[in-house]
Parts: C-alpha cells; structure tokens; sequence
C-alpha cells in the first residue's frame, strides 16, 4: 500500500509540471506557413504581392514574422513599379506596416536601387521610408544619405543629410536661369 501512495504521489508532482509547460503566458507559433505569398489590393486591384519563404504567427502579438527571403512587388494597373527584398520582414497588422530588415534593396523598373539595414512600407499612405543610412545607385550616380521617403513606385524620394556624386537640372533652380545638367560631388 504505501509503494501505491508513492508512486500515485509522484505521477501526481508530473502531471502538474505538464500542465505548467503548456501556460498560457508563453508566447508560440500558432501558425506557420512556408512558401506562401499575400496579396494586397484596394478596390479588387492588385497594389503589393509578398512571396517568402517563411511566415510565422504568434499567440502574444499582432506581428507576423517574414523569413528566409522576402520579395515584395508592388503593382499599379497590373504592371510591376518596384521591387523591395530582404531577408526578414515583420508585418504589424495593428498600423498597417511592414518593416523589411536585413540586406534590404528597393529597386525600380527603371535604374535605381536603394540599399539599407531597414525599410518601413505603410500601407495606409503607401509610403516606404526609413531613418537608416541608405545608398541609392542609378547608372551615373552613387547618393549616400541617412533617412529617407518615397511612395512604393520609388519614383520621387527625399534624403536627409545627402552625400555623393550625382546629376541635377540646373533650370529647376531659382538661382540658376540656365537650362543645363551639372554633375555635383558632396
């Protein structure tokens, strides 16, 4: 009988170690999908198409977690814009963003790539930035800056604190009449 107690008493002491293991306090995968690719339209048309190779979804957050390679095409009328690629990625679902991390590259259908440690999309404004150093190189020019504001189609932007080796048009400055290009190092 008290081999019987023993052992019913340690059997006991396990069982709650079990339950503790499965606490609702940690925070886990609920969900895990490989190869999968999002679509985001406006109005039933396509705007922005994610493929990665890994997407992760956990309890304790509102946070989906990109990994293993990261391609995100944005679209306008069908027709690629841009193309924004990283390693990682993590969507927050509460305020629309994306946020692109690790070796991350924009590039437009034409000649520009950005290169930077992150990039944030805001779905919302369709507005891609960040306060990271950046380099953007187009055929003839490097441009070197920390922060920096585009829309999704990369084809107007804005840097902050601008470093280089790159052309302008000389007309669309008040101080100069003449209807020239120059090419300016900083």
């Amino acid at each position: 009988m008290t081999r019987f107690f023993l052992l019913i008493f340690i059997f006991s002491c396990n069982s709650e170690n079990i339950i503790k293991d499965f606490s609702p306090d940690e925070n886990y995968a609920v969900e895990i999908t490989t190869n999968a690719t999002i679509t985001h339209t406006i109005n039933g048309k396509l705007k922005a198409k994610i493929d990665v190779g890994k997407m992760e979804r956990f309890n304790k957050n509102q946070i989906i977690y990109l990994s293993e390679g990261v391609k995100l095409n944005f679209y306008n009328n069908n027709i690629v814009t841009s193309i924004l690629s990283s390693e990682k990625a993590e969507i927050d679902e509460e305020n629309n963003l994306l946020k692109a991390l690790v070796n991350v590259t924009l590039t437009d259908k034409v000649e520009k790539t950005l290169n930077s440690s992150s990039l944030i999309w805001d779905r919302n404004s369709d507005d891609v930035y960040t306060n990271e150093n950046v380099t953007i190189k187009t055929n003839d020019e490097v441009i070197y800056g920390s922060g920096f504001k585009s829309d999704s189609k990369f084809e107007k932007y804005y840097i902050n604190d601008v470093k280089g080796s790159f052309s302008f048009d000389v007309e669309n400055w008040v101080l100069f009449q003449s209807k020239t290009t120059r090419k300016i190092s900083f």
